[in-house]
């Protein structure tokens, strides 16, 4: 749901709305929320020229977007003007209009400058919009009989379902289920004047102010009603076999030496694989063949770095990643979990779920155990492990005089230690008090900058830009901390596709993280990713290029001194895991080798080397056939024919398919 809301927010909500109401459109105030700490505000008004004003702002550790956003609707409810002002998500500025003269619509913002001959009315969708925005759209479609609104410059939005609910015997309200916006429904509460109530989420959710308390009510209602269209879907997108399966002459790809195995048979029969077969050999009896010929078959990929929710699950399975770590998340993560490995929702294997900790303050974390004290935190720990979480993620916020206690405490429990260095702190130090992992190589550049950043805030991401590039990867200094990590046996996941994004994309340029795949998004969707990255000074542009290349001679030279790295996102599920695995490669890191870290070694990593990770007799069946050789070329690997997890068959296809994605083919 997170990157769902993120894409409404900051992306793609949309403007619209019903007749001019002056008289009973009323104002309302309404709060938003990371869990239960409150994080911003929406005030949704009218004023008295008719028009509608909404301002919205939220922050987010040091982020989030502040709009003010003013919309006047024609006679039919359409709208005329829009204006946003104000600044998005990573703190550029924003500054969007609309106009409509019932002939032509145009819309022109950073990243775009259109317009459109008007055949039949139509909704303009912001990049950058509000909650308000999905109000007055909504309020139209619940007065057309269709339910269902064109948009602009392509695409619809429907109101595919509307619930009414009693909460509490008193408050009658509706729950709307809408399509078009995303990959997945998206549900929204109303009142019944048709005003926006509330928009509850894992993430980031909003309610209208004093009735914070049904905040979670509202949650576990709305999460049925998804349960229930994520059940159909897996349902209408499982194969499970009666018997023993054969996948005939294709070439697999052994994790463990990191060859091709050319014209070979696999057989699987539940969930394991049972048989490995020479080509020549004849088969045994079984119930479906699946020709494998001029494929590469190869163990299901890992992402390393993901927050999951149900509604990424399909972009795992279709891009044939089939088990991911989990790196911090709301506590409704292991039910997230259960449903995945039931089947009840299409989704990886969640194999790690990571506790994550954070220090009370302005800068603290948006979910998981937030502490205001050492003592709180050990408890934390302690919680987590009663959970079932299998190891802790720690910080920017966090105290570094804590570091050492909450590792040695995590560590007595058989809990891993990773996260974030935090602010004030270097890596170096973090690892030695006790550090197994670190996330992200920005903390590893910020090992030789001054510890006097405050990496609580944005800092984080904009001192890369501006000293990265000045490293000395093969100087003394960089190579003896390689030797820390080397002799700690610390785990790196670089997630440094984020950074490309960050440090290269300007406004009106695709996002680098996604330009292969962003004519198989929806148009609504694709849109967002014109948004470009942190705001640059022009005169440094080059500079912060730059330092993205030096980020990625820093995975070389980490791979060079034989520091484990494990392929992680942070990012758009499936799809980004492709683009990191590309951008090893690019780094200069050989095919094989990076095709074995996004299996046997995060197998191995994740504790599960002995069930996943290979194509070996035994082993859970967990597979991707792959047209192509992406030994050859790194790139294949985006091409899944066919997806098995835990012995399940899947069709990418017919998955990308089912949430408006087209397949490479």
């Amino acid at each position: 749901m997170k990157h769902l809301i993120t894409t409404l927010l900051t992306l793609i909500v949309i403007i619209s709305c019903s007749k001019k109401e002056p008289n009973n459109f009323k104002t309302i105030d309404y709060s938003l929320y990371f869990g239960e700490k409150k994080a911003g505000y929406l005030t949704s008004s009218q004023l008295t020229d008719g028009s509608y004003q909404f301002i919205f702002e939220y922050t987010d550790r040091g982020r989030g977007p502040y709009l003010e956003e003013t919309i006047l609707l024609d006679e039919n409810g359409f709208p005329r003007s829009i204006q946003i002002l104000g600044h998005n998500y990573l703190k550029d500025t924003v500054s969007e209009v609309f106009s409509s003269n019932g002939k032509v619509a145009k819309w022109q913002s950073r990243s775009e400058n259109e317009n459109k001959e008007i055949d039949q009315p139509a909704y303009y969708v912001g990049v950058n919009s509000t909650f308000g925005n999905t109000e007055l759209l909504i309020r139209n479609m619940l007065n057309n009989s269709k339910k269902t609104i064109d948009l602009y410059p392509s695409g619809k939005v429907t109101i595919s379902d509307i619930e009414k609910i009693t909460i509490n015997d008193t408050l009658n309200l509706q729950l709307i289920e809408v399509t078009g916006f995303s990959f997945s429904p998206y549900y929204l509460w109303f009142d019944t004047d048709n005003r926006l109530f509330a928009a509850p989420s894992s993430w980031l959710s909003m309610i209208r102010n004093g009735y914070e308390s049904l905040s979670p009510q509202l949650y576990n209602l709305q999460t049925k009603k998804e349960k229930e269209y994520y059940l159909k879907t897996a349902q209408e997108n499982t194969q499970t076999p009666n018997g023993r399966v054969a996948i005939t002459h294709t070439n697999i790809f052994d994790s463990n030496t990191g060859e091709i195995i050319k014209d070979q048979h696999i057989i699987f029969n539940g969930n394991k694989i049972e048989q490995i077969l020479d080509g020549s050999q004849e088969l045994p009896e079984v119930s479906q063949i699946i020709e494998g010929a001029n494929h590469t078959l190869m163990p299901g990929l890992f992402d390393m770095h993901t927050h999951l929710d149900r509604s990424e699950g399909i972009l795992n399975l279709a891009a044939g990643v089939t088990s991911v770590r989990d790196l911090a998340n709301s506590f409704e993560l292991p039910e997230v979990k259960n449903d995945f490995n039931q089947n009840t929702v299409l989704g990886p294997r969640i194999l790690i779920m990571s506790g994550f900790i954070d220090q009370a303050g302005p800068y603290a974390g948006p979910s998981g155990k937030i502490v205001s004290s050492l003592e709180e935190g050990l408890e934390a720990i302690d919680y987590y492990k009663e959970n079932n979480y299998h190891q802790i993620k720690l910080y920017s916020s966090i105290d570094p005089t804590w570091v050492k206690p909450l590792a040695d405490r995590a560590h007595e429990l058989g809990l891993r230690v990773s996260g974030h260095i935090p602010a004030y702190m270097h890596a170096e130090q973090a690892v030695l008090d006790g550090y197994n992992e670190i996330q992200h190589i920005n903390m590893i550049a910020l090992n030789f900058m001054p510890d006097t950043i405050d990496t609580r805030t944005p800092l984080r991401f904009s001192m890369i830009g501006e000293l990265a590039h000045t490293i000395d990867t093969e100087g003394e200094e960089f190579q003896s901390f390689i030797s820390l990590l080397k002799t700690k046996n610390i785990v790196v996941d670089p997630t440094v596709g984020i950074f490309e994004r960050m440090l290269t994309s300007k406004v009106g340029e695709p996002n680098p993280q996604f330009v292969e795949i962003l004519d198989r998004l929806p148009i609504q969707i694709r849109r967002g990713f014109y948004s470009g990255g942190l705001p640059i000074p022009e005169e440094k542009e080059l500079q912060y290029k730059q330092s993205y290349d030096k980020l990625l001679e820093m995975i070389k030279a980490l791979y060079d001194g034989g520091v484990t790295i494990v392929p992680g996102t942070d990012a758009m599920s499936g799809f980004a895991l492709h683009k990191e695995l590309e951008n090893y490669v690019r780094a200069g890191i050989p095919e094989s080798e990076v095709l074995k870290m996004a299996t046997i070694r995060s197998a191995e990593v994740t504790g599960y080397g002995d069930q996943l990770g290979s194509i070996e007799e035994g082993k859970l069946a967990d597979l991707i056939l792959v047209e192509g050789n992406p030994l050859e070329n790194i790139s294949d690997i985006r091409r899944v024919v066919l997806t098995i997890k835990d012995g399940k068959i899947y069709n990418p296809e017919k998955m990308y398919k089912s949430i408006g994605v087209k397949h490479f083919n």
